[in-house]
């Protein structure tokens, strides 16, 4: 398969925007996935260790408005949601360690969600074809995963770089959806994010909007079009803070969601409105 690896354009200005916010529930103190359904409603899950559970939001509140247990399934390290039609996908597959074993996609109805309390949800497990060892040398820390994105018929998975040294690397990998199968994932393109550091430069969540991959890190959004097997930069946008930024889901294209976790030394829990500044 033909590789992609793009740079981040040195010379590209970083795009301001407004953004409002407010403070979500204790329960979504490790919120890590969010994703938009319509105007008057998200829905969003907590990290590994949490409750196998969906939480339906008011956009504009932020405040629950129904949950929805997962059944016969563990939040192992639940890190990102993505739509598609009436199906929602459930990446677990967070492997800070970069030693699991047991990385899974869940698929639940949202319709089904909203009139029932439980959901029982369709599976696929898959591996990297290119890891051979758990965990691998430090230089090859790049299984960790938290952005699943649906685009063009498939999942697509980006890798969040733990790499020592830090190579500012983001794997990325495709699939579709099959019940009750095991996938091995090629990798099939790369994205170079940046070289700070993991806390600048790795990814945490993504969406797919209006012909753009729109990729979070902590600190700001990066808007790539993905054009014959290379992932452009296109804009970015410097988050007004810095904090622990896990999950982003895109409205339209200058309306976007993201919120942070709960993190003692920056602060509670928020959903965030973004308006970009064109």
């Amino acid at each position: 398969m033909k590789i992609g690896f793009i740079f981040l354009i040195s010379f590209l200005s970083s795009i301001g925007f407004a953004q409002k916010s407010v403070v979500l529930s204790d329960e979504l103190k490790e919120i890590s996935g969010l994703q938009y359904i319509n105007d008057t409603l998200l829905v969003a899950h907590n990290d590994g260790g949490n409750v196998p559970m969906l939480y339906f939001l008011n956009p504009t509140t932020g405040k629950i408005l129904k949950r929805v247990v997962v059944k016969n399934t563990k939040n192992t390290d639940w890190e990102d949601i993505t739509l598609n039609g009436n199906y929602l996908y459930i990446g677990d597959f967070g492997n800070n360690e970069n030693k699991r074993k047991n990385l899974t996609i869940l698929r639940v109805s949202w319709k089904d969600a909203l009139v029932k309390d439980s959901l029982e949800p369709q599976k696929m497990t898959f591996a990297y074809a290119n890891q051979v060892a758990f965990p691998p040398e430090k230089k090859d820390l790049n299984f960790d995963a938290e952005s699943l994105v649906f685009a063009d018929g498939y999942l697509w998975i980006f890798t969040k770089n733990r790499t020592e040294p830090f190579n500012g690397v983001s794997n990325v990998y495709r699939v579709k959806f099959q019940e009750n199968s095991h996938a091995i994932l090629k990798k099939e393109y790369s994205i170079k994010i940046g070289s700070k550091g993991w806390m600048f430069d790795s990814l945490t969540g993504g969406d797919f909007a209006y012909g753009y991959f729109y990729l979070t890190t902590y600190n700001r959004i990066l808007k790539y079009l993905f054009s014959e097997g290379k992932f452009i930069l296109v804009k970015q946008y410097k988050y007004n803070e810095y904090n622990q930024k896990e999950a982003i889901t895109v409205i339209s294209d200058d309306q976007i969601y993201a919120a942070n976790e709960f993190q003692k030394v920056v602060g509670k829990q928020r959903l965030y409105r973004i308006s970009i500044k064109k």
